[in-house]
């Protein structure tokens, strides 16, 4: 958790953190900052707390870090635009000097953040190339960053927002299936009250009303809602023009972020009217692997052994999956499961193969198992985010009913 991240940095002997600046929505800087909306710079000095640098419309918004905050102009960036004008290096070079020099960065840093990939070379490049007698740049392993340990484990506040956003969205999905369910057939398909369709364009609509009534929202409009064949490619999202038909699958898989910057990650899957038998098993296989999955997590597991469960117990029911059929795109084709808090998937993940990860108390993690059958149309996934509470026990954290069929009552 956050409060590990000086012990984290003597252990890999890092001497600062840079959060360069940039527009980009930054759970990095979201982190360090409290969750302040800013699009400046976080730097932290191991052994001392984050310090902001923000641009001037943005002052008050950083101070809602209750962080130290600092301007560009604290550091001459007007000044130094004036001096060397057209020369954007000397510029960026002259006043990361600056802000090194006060802040007393030196030795090992670590840069992180979520900028233009041009940018962020070209700086680190000349900070390198310029700076390379008293700072040295540097790098860790994908998924075993810093931020990565520190983001497995959650402290009080994290869980607090974490909670928040799980009630918000199980309520957004219970509503959505009851507005569903408001509606009739013609024939096998889904009418609204004019007798038009009811499409999952109609469907997606609603459901971003709701997520606004519930003060979420839904990044870059991602919302998986597919159907039929659709629901068997687990992120496609769907097609809007699509009518809904009675008896085939629907994947609905939610997520999305509070104000609070944090996120909620959940799935249903819904028959409209009815289900096949052969769907009905499939889903009773799902469910299955999913309280088996509940039960095994115990802090210390590795992931990797509740991962191997789920692909054993498909296997036993006649399903491929990753373990024993690679790259296959029927069955069981992902992990199970994977951390979530300002990002959608974050650490620990729950892998086929490798055991870096063990589950510990204070993690929050998905569960998801699904099968997927593109030649016969249907796929199922059913998804809950979970806590794993200081005292060893999980937590379902998602509120929503599990019923495969939603009957029609328009």
């Amino acid at each position: 958790m956050k409060s590990d991240l000086d012990r984290l940095m003597t252990e890999r002997e890092i001497d600062a953190l840079v959060i360069l600046p940039g527009e980009n929505e930054d759970p990095y800087r979201a982190y360090l900052a409290n969750g302040a909306d800013f699009s400046g710079m976080v730097i932290k000095v191991r052994g001392s707390a984050p310090v902001l640098i923000a641009n001037g419309m943005e002052i008050d918004e950083a101070a809602k870090s209750g962080l130290t905050v600092y301007s560009y102009e604290d550091f001459g960036l007007s000044e130094l635009a004036r001096e060397y004008k057209n020369d954007a290096d000397g510029r960026t070079v002259a006043w990361y000097t600056r802000v090194f020099d006060k802040f007393g960065i030196q030795g090992k840093v670590g840069v992180y953040g979520v900028a233009d990939v041009n940018f962020a070379y070209r700086t680190l490049t000349l900070l390198a190339d310029k700076m390379g007698d008293r700072i040295k740049l540097v790098t860790e392993p994908a998924r075993n960053t810093i931020f990565d340990t520190a983001y497995q484990t959650k402290d009080t506040d994290e869980i607090a927002h974490l909670r928040d956003v799980a009630r918000e969205t199980s309520a957004v999905m219970r509503d959505t299936r009851a507005w569903i369910a408001s509606h009739r057939a013609d024939g096998d398909t889904v009418v609204q009250s004019n007798g038009s369709p009811l499409t999952i364009g109609d469907v997606k609509r609603y459901v971003r009303g709701q997520l606004l009534e519930h003060g979420l929202e839904d990044p870059g409009s991602h919302t998986i809602f597919a159907q039929g064949r659709d629901a068997a490619v687990p992120h496609s999202r769907g097609e809007s023009s699509q009518a809904l038909k009675l008896g085939q699958t629907i994947v609905f898989d939610l997520f999305p972020r509070a104000e609070s910057g944090y996120f909620h990650d959940m799935t249903r899957t819904w028959c409209i009217g009815h289900a096949s038998p052969e769907i009905q098993a499939i889903y009773d296989t799902v469910m299955a692997a999913y309280r088996e999955s509940v039960a095994m997590c115990k802090p210390g597991l590795p992931t990797r052994d509740v991962q191997v469960m789920v692909c054993e117990l498909f296997e036993d029911s006649g399903h491929p999956t990753v373990l024993n059929t690679p790259g296959t795109s029927e069955g069981y084709v992902h992990s199970l499961a994977h951390g979530l808090g300002l990002n959608v998937h974050e650490t620990p993940y729950f892998p086929t193969y490798g055991e870096q990860y063990t589950i510990q108390p204070g993690n929050v993690f998905t569960i998801e198992p699904g099968l997927y059958y593109p030649d016969r149309g249907y796929g199922v996934r059913i998804e809950d985010t979970v806590y794993m509470n200081d005292q060893g026990a999980v937590e379902i954290l998602t509120d929503c009913p599990y019923d495969l069929v939603i009957e029609l009552n328009g």
